[in-house]
């Protein structure tokens, strides 16, 4: 193949992914008590390769803050992006269905609040397939304690966060924390 006739990981994203086998799906065990869910769901190439990504949401207050993917890794690449990403913490399976809803619900609510999913979610989202979402999503949360908690972190952009906040859910419609690690 021509570099030019190359297939791009976004021209693969919207072409195939979604007709893949699902290969596996698992989300970081303490994500309730962080405020912060890295869910990765892959699939599985004719090929053998595999296909994956890994959506960070803040399921505190910002919804979705990145994603990543990626495809054609061979089971070697993929095992050590899997080690990677599990060495800060526990990773459990979670069920495609549950993943579905928390990312899809997260989104929607964060949507309400003023904070619009990463730019990336146009082509990560191929790898979700909306048919999967249930009754489930009703029952998604985002916040702490019944409000939205905002998680200030070093990429943050805080002013901005706090004046969408302000206006959506007024002053005492959410909680602040500013992080001192940064």
């Amino acid at each position: 193949m021509k570099s030019n006739q190359k297939l791009s990981v976004q021209k693969y994203f919207k072409t195939r992914v979604r007709k893949l086998p699902l290969h596996e799906c698992f989300i970081n065990k303490q994500y309730k008590e962080s405020g912060l869910a890295q869910i990765l769901i892959s699939r599985k190439q004719a090929s053998g390769k595999y296909v994956y990504v890994v959506f960070l949401l803040d399921v505190f207050c910002l919804g979705l803050k990145n994603v990543m993917f990626n495809f054609n890794f061979n089971k070697n690449e993929y095992e050590e992006m899997k080690h990677q990403l599990f060495q800060s913490e526990p990773f459990i399976p979670i069920d495609i269905v549950d993943a579905h809803n928390l990312i899809f619900g997260i989104i929607d609510i964060a949507e309400d609040i003023g904070f619009k999913p990463h730019k990336d979610f146009a082509i990560a989202e191929y790898i979700l397939d909306t048919d999967l979402i249930n009754d489930g999503i009703d029952e998604i949360e985002i916040g702490k304690n019944g409000k939205p908690l905002f998680i200030a972190g070093p990429h943050d952009n805080v002013k901005r966060i706090i004046k969408i906040l302000d206006r959506t859910l007024g002053k005492d419609g959410y909680e602040f924390m500013q992080d001192v690690d940064f």
